[in-house]
């Protein structure tokens, strides 16, 4: 390894929308200082929020499968509504992008499902 890579940071990309658990996930990087972690807690236009994860250009990616939904698909006037397919798209996107591919992704979720599990394996 050389040296300019040992003072290379892992970058951790996180996309999840509870504060709590991204805390969680900040003071879990914040003890390894080879480490470095950006937070993406709301998603508003996939088209911009894609741009900015390849902006961001992440080591490995942390992605919360259930989501808010998007703005424009909200039905109820703003409230808070979760989407079950959001971080399905998000990741089978980042797996088809030639420029987000090769990023590793884990994928969490507060929900206990099988079928949630086996369906993000393909990936």
């Amino acid at each position: 390894m050389d040296k300019s890579s040992k003072n290379k940071k892992i970058k951790v990309l996180l996309i999840e929308d509870d504060a709590y658990v991204s805390q969680l996930y900040k003071d879990i990087v914040a003890t390894d200082t080879d480490w470095q972690i950006e937070v993406i807690s709301s998603l508003t236009d996939l088209e911009k929020d894609f741009e900015k994860i390849k902006k961001i250009n992440p080591d490995v990616i942390l992605l919360d499968l259930i989501l808010p939904a998007l703005p424009e698909s909200k039905k109820s006037g703003g409230s808070y509504i979760l989407d079950k397919e959001l971080g399905f798209q998000i990741l089978e996107r980042l797996k088809k992008d030639e420029a987000t591919k090769k990023i590793p992704v884990i994928v969490v979720w507060a929900l206990s499902g099988e079928g949630e599990k086996d369906r993000s394996k393909p990936y």
